[in-house]
């Protein structure tokens, strides 16, 4: 990646894990109340894998976070600009891939 690429699931896992600390949770606790297996939570938390939105709602109501929390970096305002715009194209094409799915299936 270039210099100034972020790498959104490795942010996204470096914050999930310090506010997870900051509540005094353990990978366990925290993996038993979000409903996911403790190695699921470890692969987010390292950055191999990424949240479903829904994931991250549901962390955001288990940490009593808002959802900018998990995407926090020291860049300024325009690069975190770029980045929620990254998150929100991403997410939208994710939508938009089951949406496809689904109307596939229900024609069948």
């Amino acid at each position: 990646m270039g210099k100034n690429v972020i790498n959104i699931p490795v942010l996204f896992g470096q914050n999930l894990k310090k506010y997870r600390k900051n509540a005094g949770l353990t990978q366990e606790e925290l993996s038993e109340k979000l409903e996911v297996t403790q190695k699921h939570l470890s692969m987010l938390e390292t950055g191999t894998q990424f949240a479903s939105a829904s994931l991250i709602a549901k962390i955001c109501s288990v940490l009593d976070l808002e959802p900018a929390s998990l995407f926090e970096t020291g860049i300024n305002q325009t690069e975190a600009n770029k980045l929620y715009s990254r998150l929100a194209t991403h997410f939208e094409n994710r939508l938009n891939q089951m949406q496809a799915v689904l109307l596939s299936e229900l024609k069948k």
